[in-house]
């Protein structure tokens, strides 16, 4: 405070941030970019332990369904698909997300464009000629 009267005085009446106001503002914007670059590193966490959950999924289901499971005695088939089966569990019970900020205008866009991509996949797997949806693009209603 004090050092804000003897900065006033030497400016004359002029308005002018004190140098500590500056300082404050710059330790929060400082402090905020830190913040910023540990949202952004929990994010890219929460992807990974996304992605690691999927990955986990398939090896217990590809284990489940390996060829060695089948060359087993039944009981020890049963005890490990007992075990597969809690792993998939304990597995299926982690629950994380990462959500994208939009805006309504974003959320259209994304909305029509998975519609058409939907679209398209639905024609890609059908024959062009027996395809109800292509048949019909080409006529006028």
């Amino acid at each position: 405070m004090a050092q804000a009267k003897i900065h006033a005085k030497a400016n004359e009446g002029r308005f002018c941030r004190s140098s500590s106001m500056a300082d404050r503002s710059g330790r929060l914007l400082e402090s905020l970019d830190q913040l910023e670059l540990r949202v952004e590193a929990l994010r890219e966490a929460a992807t990974a332990v996304e992605q690691e959950k999927e990955v986990l999924l398939e090896m217990i289901h590809s284990i489940q369904n390996s060829q060695d499971m089948r060359q087993i005695s039944d009981g020890e088939r049963e005890e490990l698909n007992l075990t597969a089966n809690r792993l998939m569990g304990r597995t299926l019970t982690v629950e994380v997300s990462v959500e994208t900020i939009r805006s309504p205008q974003q959320q259209e866009s994304l909305r029509l464009a998975t519609r058409i991509i939907d679209e398209v996949g639905i024609c890609g797997v059908c024959r062009q000629d027996t395809c109800s949806k292509s048949q019909n693009r080409g006529r006028a209603t």
